[in-house]
C-alpha cells in the first residue's frame, strides 16, 4: 500500500507508519474455507504436543507439555487444563522494575513494591477500564490487581493476555498524558476440545461466553466487487497486517493499546475500519480481502466481548469512534442477530458516534431545539454529551468548558472563555469526528446495513458534514472572535466534506453515495442533500 493515500493530520502520521511497518511483511497464503471444503476438526492425539510456543516476541512455557493449535487468524490456543510456568520477556514486578517514573500523568510512586512491566493477565475484565500490564499507565488506569502472577493456571474458558513493554527510554520523551507504555499484546487461549483451522478465536474479554464462529459460515456473498476508486491500493497486504494483531481496548482513553498491535485514538481506529470496509467491497483477489475480512471480523468479536463484560465507549470527542461498527460488521457476515444489534443485546453499552448525532428536537440548557443553529434537522450533540441528565450547575460547567451543544447555538453565544480559541465541541466535530466517520457511513450505506447500525440520525449527519455549505457558518465563527482553525492546516482541513484518512475515500463517497447498489425489496435511499434538511 502506498502511503501517499493517507493524510498525515491529527494522528494519522502514527497510523500511516503502523502501515508501513506492517506491509513490510510478506504475504502469506490464505485458505478461504466455506461449506464445501470444511476443515476437519483434528483429533487430540494428532495435535502437536509442544512445551512451549510463542507470538510476536512473547513466549508462554508449560509446566509439561500440552496440546496447541491455531485459531483462523493465526492466535494460539492450548487444550487444557494446563499451567504456564514462564513467560519470556519476564513479567516484572516490584524491585525487579528497577527505575519508575513520575511525570505528568506517569505515577509509579502511587504504587510501591508493585510496580509492572511485560504483564499479563488472566481474563481481564473491561467494566473498570483499568489494566495490570504496565505501571506507566497514566491518568490511574494501572490496577494492579490486574496482573496476573506466575505460575498461571489455565482451565478450558481462560484467556491469558500477555505483553511486552516498552523501555523507560522511550516513555521519558512525552510531555503530555497520552502514554503508550506497550509495545505489543499476545493472546493465548484454553479451551476443552481441538478446535477446527477455521474457528475464530474467542474474545479476550468475557472470553467463557464467547461463541465459536467459523469461517466456512462468512456471508461472502454480501461483499461486492466494486472497481477501486482512484487512488485506492494496489494490494490489501498493509490493511490485513494491521489488523492482524489483537486491538487490546481495555484502559481508558487507549492507554492499554500496543503501538505494534493498533492505533491509540478512535480517529484513527474508524479511519482505518472504514476504509478496510471499503475496500471488502472493491474487486480484489478473494485470498487478499480473506485476509483484512478476518482480521476486521476478529476485532468485532473481541469488541462484543468487552461490551458484554460492560465496556461502554461514550462519546468523549474522537476518542470512542470505531467500536461498533466492527461489532455490527462481524454480525452481518457471521450471520449472529446480538451482534448485528449490539444496543438490544447489550443494553448498556454506548457508542460515541450515536451519542454524538440526534435528530431534533432536543433539550439542553433547559431548552428544546429543533434544528442546529444553521438550520439542520440532525445535530452534533458536542464533545462530551451527557446520556444521564446532570444537575443543572454541571451542565453550565460543561458548557462554559465548551464541551456542551454548541451546534444549536450560534457562534455569537457561545462561551466565551479562552476568546480567540475554537471551542471544544465544535473543534472535536471539525477534526476527529465527523471527517472520520464518512468510509464506515459510506461503507453501510452500500451494503444496505443501515437497519443493523440501528441509529438513523448518524447516517443524516454524515450526508450533513459531506454536502452543507459551511462558508456563512466559518464566517460567523470568525466573527464571534474565535480563531480560524482552518489555517493552522493545508487545503480544507476543518471545513465540511473534508474526510481524514485515505484519500480516495472522498473520491469512492462522490461515486457511490447517490449511486447506491439497488436495495433488494427496491426501495431507494433519499439523496445525501436530503436526509438531514
Amino acid at each position: 500500500m502506498k502511503t501517499r493515500n493517507l493524510t498525515c493530520s491529527m494522528g494519522v502520521l502514527a497510523l500511516a507508519i503502523m502501515l508501513i511497518a506492517a506491509a513490510g511483511n510478506a504475504a502469506e497464503e490464505t485458505i478461504i474455507y466455506t461449506k464445501d471444503n470444511a476443515p476437519p476438526t483434528p483429533k487430540l492425539e494428532d495435535m502437536p504436543l509442544k512445551a512451549s510456543i510463542d507470538q510476536y516476541g512473547i513466549t508462554w512455557t508449560f509446566e509439561k507439555p500440552a496440546r496447541v493449535g491455531r485459531f483462523v487468524n493465526g492466535d494460539w490456543y492450548v487444550v487444557g487444563p494446563t499451567t504456564v510456568k514462564m513467560i519470556a520477556p519476564k513479567p516484572l514486578w516490584g524491585d525487579e522494575v528497577g527505575e519508575t517514573i513520575n511525570k505528568v500523568s506517569v505515577k509509579e510512586d502511587k504504587y510501591p513494591g508493585k510496580q509492572a512491566r511485560n504483564g499479563s493477565s488472566l481474563n481481564p475484565p473491561a467494566k473498570a477500564k483499568t489494566c495490570g500490564f504496565d505501571s506507566r499507565c497514566p491518568s490511574s488506569r494501572y490496577d494492579p490487581a490486574l496482573f496476573t502472577h506466575l505460575p498461571i493456571a489455565m482451565k478450558p474458558g481462560d484467556a491469558l493476555v500477555s505483553t511486552i513493554s516498552r523501555p523507560n527510554s522511550e516513555i521519558k520523551k512525552f510531555s503530555g498524558q497520552h502514554v503508550d507504555p506497550l509495545k505489543v499484546a499476545a493472546v493465548l487461549t484454553c479451551v476443552a476440545d481441538p478446535q477446527p483451522p477455521d474457528a475464530f478465536r474467542p474474545s479476550y474479554c468475557d472470553c467463557a461466553h464467547s461463541k465459536i464462529y467459523l469461517a466456512r459460515n462468512l456471508r461472502r456473498e454480501l461483499l461486492l466487487k466494486l472497481p477501486p476508486p482512484k487512488g485506492a491500493p494496489a494490494d490489501l497486504d498493509a490493511y490485513a497486517k494491521a489488523f492482524q494483531k489483537p486491538w487490546l481496548d481495555l484502559a481508558d482513553f487507549g492507554f492499554a493499546a500496543p503501538q505494534e498491535n493498533m492505533p491509540h485514538y478512535g480517529q484513527q481506529m474508524v479511519e482505518l475500519e472504514g476504509a478496510a470496509a471499503l475496500l471488502l467491497l472493491c474487486n480484489y483477489p478473494a485470498q487478499e480481502k480473506e485476509k483484512v475480512l478476518v482480521g476486521l471480523l476478529q476485532i468485532g468479536i473481541d469488541f462484543y466481548g468487552l461490551a458484554r463484560g460492560g465496556m461502554v465507549w461514550q462519546a468523549h470527542g474522537g476518542l470512542n469512534s470505531g467500536r461498533k461498527w466492527p461489532i455490527v460488521f462481524a454480525g452481518i457476515m457471521l450471520g449472529d442477530k446480538d451482534m448485528q444489534f449490539p444496543c438490544k443485546s447489550v443494553p448498556t453499552v454506548r457508542f460515541g458516534e450515536d451519542e454524538q448525532t440526534a435528530f431534533g428536537p432536543v433539550t439542553y440548557r433547559g431548552k428544546t431545539f429543533t434544528k442546529s443553529w444553521t438550520g439542520a434537522n440532525v445535530i452534533f450533540m458536542g464533545h462530551s454529551p451527557y446520556k444521564i441528565k446532570p444537575t443543572a450547575e454541571a451542565e453550565e460547567r460543561h458548557w462554559n468548558d465548551g464541551w456542551g451543544l454548541l451546534d444549536v447555538y450560534p457562534p455569537s453565544e457561545w462561551p466565551l472563555k479562552e476568546r480567540g480559541r475554537i471551542r471544544a465541541s465544535e473543534g472535536y466535530r471539525r477534526a476527529n469526528t465527523s471527517a472520520s466517520w464518512v468510509a464506515q457511513a459510506l461503507a453501510m450505506r452500500i451494503m444496505h446495513a443501515e437497519k443493523y447500525w440501528d441509529h438513523d440520525a448518524f447516517f443524516a449527519y454524515v450526508d450533513r458534514w459531506m454536502t452543507e455549505d459551511d462558508t456563512a457558518a466559518v464566517k460567523a465563527i470568525k466573527e464571534a472572535g474565535f480563531a480560524d482553525y482552518t489555517k493552522a492546516q493545508p487545503g480544507t482541513f476543518g471545513r465540511q466534506g473534508h474526510v481524514t484518512g485515505a484519500r480516495w475515500v472522498k473520491t469512492m463517497w462522490q461515486t457511490y453515495r447517490d449511486k447506491l447498489p439497488p436495495v433488494p425489496d427496491g426501495s431507494k435511499t433519499p439523496p445525501a442533500a436530503a436526509t438531514w434538511k
